[in-house]
């Protein structure tokens, strides 16, 4: 049996490895707000495009936010095949080009948080104090560096197979929709079309779950056993098959916490949306939500890093006890 740590002690032990290795908190932030900016621009291309086109007003195409915007310029512009192709091209181009990038420096990323973790002695035990962070604290370029040139390779042949992952999901969700849509044609199930959209989003959205948990825990385990992605899996297997209870319990706090984040979010979003309306006060929206965006940013990076560093911790001591 693994010797599993309690779940707060496994949360809590994730929380201050992150919190010692500060920086990658700011490069991973940094790195994915880069990815969206880069994504966002053969959007705006594309609404110029048709702005130019049909004749849109630049400022509706945007009033709902970024990906609002693309879903309006591609049916804008499904009459013009050549440049709907090519608004296409230019965000799949830019798509998987930062993709892969982002993922050669998150493996980096990772691989410092992994260090961290196995340097880091029992911290959730003893009371936080500066010292031991600091012993905690293993982060320096070299060690990014080398993360990337040694798991590089690996690394995107995962994000390849996560692409395929979200394809199929996609695929499948697109098609459920049309046959619950065809389903509802009939008079005896109209009432029940509400229902089944509802049932199969939740089930597309608990397929991109268990997807994207599937993916961190390979990416943790080919790391920390410096293995393929093929053992890497066999790996996985074995250890939901003995820590299913703390995986998922991991899983289940962190994303609680997600949501309860988001939610603040949005509700910081809206009551600055509401005095931007005033005069003079207005004024101090932008920057307000220049701090807030950039708070919320940083603040799920680190939940994301603290639920990374607190599987690591169960997977090193299940791998642990498993070698014995």
């Amino acid at each position: 049996m693994a010797t599993a740590l309690p779940l707060r002690a496994a949360l809590t032990r994730g929380a201050l490895i992150a919190l010692a290795n500060w920086p990658i908190v700011l490069i991973d932030f940094a790195v994915e707000s880069l990815f969206k900016l880069a994504l966002a621009v053969p959007v705006v291309g594309g609404a110029f495009m048709v702005a130019v086109l049909v004749g849109a007003d630049i400022e509706s195409l945007f009033a709902e936010g970024m990906r609002s915007a693309a879903e309006l310029v591609v049916s804008a512009l499904v009459n013009a095949p050549v440049a709907l192709t090519s608004f296409l091209v230019a965000v799949a181009s830019v798509a998987v080009g930062g993709s892969l990038v982002m993922f050669l420096i998150k493996v980096g990323t990772l691989s410092v948080l992994i260090a961290g973790e196995r340097r880091a002695a029992e911290i959730q035990d003893v009371p936080l104090r500066y010292d031991i962070l600091a012993e905690t604290y293993v982060y320096d370029l070299s060690t990014l560096l080398a993360g990337i040139r040694h798991f590089g390779r690996r690394a995107m042949r995962l994000s390849l197979w996560l692409s395929g992952a979200y394809a199929v999901v996609a695929f499948g969700y697109i098609e459920s929709l049309g046959a619950a849509f065809r389903l509802a044609e009939r008079p005896a199930w109209g009432a029940a079309w509400p229902l089944l959209v509802v049932l199969t989003t939740s089930v597309a959205a608990l397929a991109i779950t268990v997807v994207n948990l599937a993916y961190d825990l390979v990416r943790i385990i080919m790391i920390g056993d410096d293995c393929g992605l093929r053992p890497a899996a066999a790996h996985l297997w074995s250890f939901l098959i003995e820590d299913a209870r703390q995986v998922v319990g991991i899983l289940a706090v962190v994303g609680a916490l997600v949501a309860l984040a988001a939610s603040a979010s949005l509700l910081v979003a809206g009551g600055l949306a509401l005095v931007a309306w005033v005069p003079v006060v207005g004024l101090i929206v932008v920057p307000l939500q220049a701090a807030a965006w950039l708070i919320r940013g940083l603040l799920f990076q680190y939940m994301g890093l603290s639920a990374l560093a607190a599987y690591q911790t169960q997977y090193r001591r299940f791998a642990a006890a498993s070698n014995r």
